[in-house]
C-alpha cells in the first residue's frame, strides 16, 4: 500500500473563509477529496478582515510566530480554524496567519481605486510566513501545493534560502496556475526584498522585461506544473495565450499537467438545492418550468414559458466576453428569446448591461453585484447559459449548468473546450452548443442553433438529461493530483 501524504496547500483564497473565484472553491474542495483518500491535508492562507468579521470558530495555535525578512523581523499570530471533512472523515485544517499590518483591510487585493500598493511585501511575508509555520509545527508536509502568483514564491524560497529546517526544505512542489493572466507583476526594486540570490533576477529566473514577476518563481522552480484543464496547458504554451511566459512553459511542458476542476453536487444539485422553489432531477424534469416561472417573477419579466430564457452569471471583464454579449443583443432579442444577467465588474460594462435592461424590460434582466442565491435560482430557472469567453482556464458555471439541465452555449476554449460537447440532432449525442470565435455573429448563430432544438421537446429533453448525467466530481482530478504529488516527490 502506498504512503499517505501529508500535504500543505498554500493559497490566497479558500472557500467558505474567503474567496472571489474559482481559486477558493477549488482549494477547499480538493484538500477534502484527498482528505477522502487517506491524505493529510492541511491547508495556510492569510487572516483577512473578512475572516475575522465571519464568524469562525478559531483557536490560537502559535502566539508568536517569527518570520524572517530582509527588511528585518517580523511577528504573526497563526490561528486554526476547520471546515467539514466529507462523510463523516475528520475536519479539514485550516491556519490562519494573522499579520494586521498586511491582513486587516476590507479587500482581498484591494479596494475601489485599484490593488493595494504594497501587495509584493504582503505576499512575500506570507510565503515567508507559510515556511516558517511549517518549521514551528511538529507536522512536516511531504508536499507544499502552491497556488497562483500569491504563493510563487515558495517553490524558490525552498530551494534557494539558506537555514530552512531541513524537513522543510526537503518537501517538494505542487505550482498550480489558475489563470495565467494575473502574473504579480512589480517593480525591480522588490526583488531585493525578496531575499533570494542576485543570481535569480534575469531571464532565466524572475526577471520579465525589467519587472519582478511572482508567477515565473513558481514556474521555473516548482517540482512539477498544473492548470486546470487540458485544453488550458496546451493553450498556456502559445503566445496567444502564455501571456508572456508561453516559451518557459514549453520548457517546462513535460511537467506541465492539465487537470480539470470538479464540483461539488452536494452544493450544486438540482434534485435538493434549498434555493430552488422546486425540485427536479434527470427522470422528472417537470419543476423545472416551476424554477423557470419562479425567475421570471424575480426578475419582473413576462412569465411566459414558451419563450427561451437564456442566462449570463459572469464577472463583467474583457476576458469573459461579455462586450460580446452586449454587441449582439440586438439581432438576439430578433431570435424571440429573454436574457437574465447577474454580474458586476468593470464600471463601463455595469453601464452597458443597466442600460440594455432600461431598454428592453420585458427582453433583458440585469441584476448587479454577485448573490450566491440568485446564481443558483438562475441555474435551476434558464434554459440556456452564455459563456464566451476569450479564454477560460477551467470555468465552473458550465458545469454547474449541466447539472442543473441549463444547457450551456459556450466559446470553445480552456475548460469550456474539455466540458461542453457539440450537440448533433440527428444522433442526439452531446451536451451544449459550441462556437469558435469571440464575435456577436458566431454567437448569435450558436444561439440561433439552440432553438432549432428547443423547438422540438424531445430533442431538447434528451439534450438536457445528456447535460444533466455528466459527472465532473472531484474524486477523478484528485487522484490524478496525488500522482502529480508522488511525481515531484521523486523527483525532488
Amino acid at each position: 500500500m502506498e504512503e499517505h501524504l501529508r500535504v500543505l496547500f498554500v493559497t490566497a483564497e479558500v472557500t467558505p473563509f474567503a474567496r472571489t473565484g474559482g481559486l477558493g472553491d477549488m482549494t477547499g474542495a480538493l484538500a477534502q477529496v484527498l482528505t477522502e483518500l487517506g491524505h493529510d491535508v492541511r491547508l495556510v492562507m492569510p487572516l483577512y478582515q473578512a475572516v475575522r468579521d465571519g464568524g469562525w470558530s478559531l483557536t490560537e495555535v502559535v502566539g508568536d510566530l517569527s518570520v524572517p525578512l530582509v527588511t528585518g523581523r517580523r511577528t504573526a499570530r497563526v490561528w486554526q480554524g476547520s471546515f467539514p471533512g466529507r462523510e463523516g472523515l475528520p475536519d479539514v485544517p485550516v491556519y490562519f496567519i494573522e499579520q494586521a499590518d498586511y491582513f486587516a483591510r476590507p479587500g482581498l487585493y484591494g479596494n475601489a481605486t485599484g490593488d493595494y500598493p504594497d501587495n509584493a511585501q504582503r505576499f512575500i511575508f506570507f510565503c515567508r510566513a507559510a515556511l516558517a509555520l511549517a518549521e514551528r509545527l511538529t507536522w512536516f508536509p511531504h508536499v507544499f501545493h502552491c497556488h497562483d502568483w500569491h504563493t510563487a514564491l515558495v517553490p524558490a524560497f525552498l530551494r534557494f534560502l539558506p537555514g530552512l529546517d531541513a524537513r522543510v526544505s526537503a518537501a517538494a512542489t505542487l505550482f498550480t496556475i489558475h489563470n495565467l493572466a494575473y502574473q504579480g507583476w512589480f517593480p525591480a526594486w522588490v526583488f531585493g526584498i525578496t531575499g533570494l540570490p542576485l543570481s535569480l533576477f534575469q531571464v532565466a529566473g524572475v526577471e520579465f522585461f525589467g519587472l519582478m514577476n511572482f508567477m515565473k518563481a513558481g514556474l521555473s522552480y516548482a517540482e512539477q506544473l498544473s492548470t486546470v484543464s487540458p485544453t488550458y496547458a496546451e493553450e498556456i504554451c502559445t503566445p496567444e495565450f502564455g501571456f508572456g511566459l508561453d516559451g518557459l512553459l514549453r520548457e517546462r511542458r513535460e511537467v506541465l499537467t492539465g487537470i480539470l476542476n470538479g464540483v461539488d453536487y452536494q452544493g450544486w444539485n438540482p434534485e435538493t438545492d434549498p434555493v430552488l422553489p422546486a425540485h427536479y432531477s434527470v427522470t422528472d424534469l417537470s419543476s423545472k418550468a416551476v424554477c423557470k416561472r419562479a425567475l421570471l417573477r424575480t426578475y419582473e419579466m413576462p412569465e411566459d414559458l414558451e419563450t427561451p430564457l437564456v442566462s449570463l452569471i459572469s464577472r463583467f471583464v474583457e476576458q469573459k466576453g461579455v462586450d460580446v454579449v452586449a454587441d449582439a443583443i440586438d439581432p438576439l432579442l430578433t431570435l424571440g428569446l429573454r436574457l437574465v444577467v447577474l454580474g458586476s465588474g468593470e464600471a463601463r460594462y455595469e453601464r452597458r448591461f443597466t442600460d440594455l435592461g432600461r431598454r428592453y424590460p420585458q427582453q433583458v434582466g440585469v441584476r448587479l453585484g454577485f448573490n450566491d442565491t440568485l446564481a443558483h435560482q438562475i441555474q435551476g430557472g434558464s434554459d440556456c447559459l452564455l459563456m464566451p469567453s476569450r479564454y477560460e482556464p477551467c470555468g465552473l458555471t458550465q458545469l454547474y449548468s449541466l447539472r442543473y439541465g441549463t444547457i450551456p452555449i459556450v466559446r470553445a476554449t480552456g475548460g469550456l473546450r474539455d466540458t461542453v460537447m457539440p450537440f448533433d440532432s440527428a444522433s442526439g449525442q452531446g451536451t451544449g452548443f459550441v462556437f469558435q470565435e469571440p464575435r456577436a455573429e458566431a454567437l448569435v448563430e450558436a444561439v440561433r442553433a439552440s432553438q432549432r432544438v428547443f423547438a422540438d421537446r424531445q430533442p431538447w429533453q434528451r439534450l438536457m438529461r445528456n447535460a444533466m448525467i455528466q459527472d465532473f466530481s472531484w474524486e477523478r482530478s484528485a487522484a490524478r493530483y496525488e500522482d502529480l504529488y508522488r511525481r515531484a516527490l521523486a523527483t525532488r
